[in-house]
């Protein structure tokens, strides 16, 4: 009965060696195949890289050409005819905000900042004096007219 025994263990070890030789040949191959695969793949993509990277430069300088034209109309025409737009609103909520009720509606009325010092308009830089302004123009006829 242990004649059997050792012929099996013999026949497990020669397939054990087998199979360990049959793997190491197959990861072997496929190690091979892998590297093959990604040295072509990188050839790949370095022709795709270097077919797309001109068209894709184009791109993005039309892009940032166009991005620059809709700027200079937004900051030439839209920010002109917003600010001209909106004075009635401004030029009457502002001085409320900053405590110039004689400048209300007046399209004098500045109220920029400069620095610590405050820019109430050309005529009277720190504002009016009095509770009336000699000065005062109604920014509401000014819209009402366009």
């Amino acid at each position: 009965m242990d004649e059997w025994l050792k012929q099996l263990q013999a026949t497990l070890d020669s397939v054990a060696r087998g199979s360990s030789v049959w793997l190491g040949a197959v990861s072997k191959e496929a190690d091979q195949i892998a590297e093959q695969w990604a040295e072509a793949s990188h050839e790949t993509f370095q022709e795709i890289h270097d077919v797309l990277d001109p068209a894709l430069t184009e791109i993005g300088s039309q892009i940032d050409s166009g991005l620059d034209a809709s700027v200079n109309f937004i900051e030439g025409q839209l920010t002109p005819w917003l600010e001209e737009t909106t004075a009635p609103l401004t030029c009457t909520i502002n001085p409320w905000l900053q405590n110039h009720p004689t400048c209300v509606g007046c399209k004098n009325y500045h109220g920029g900042t400069y620095g610590e010092s405050e820019l109430v308009c050309g005529m009277h830089p720190y504002g009016p004096d009095g509770e009336s302004c000699e000065d005062w123009e109604s920014v509401w006829a000014q819209a009402t007219e366009e």
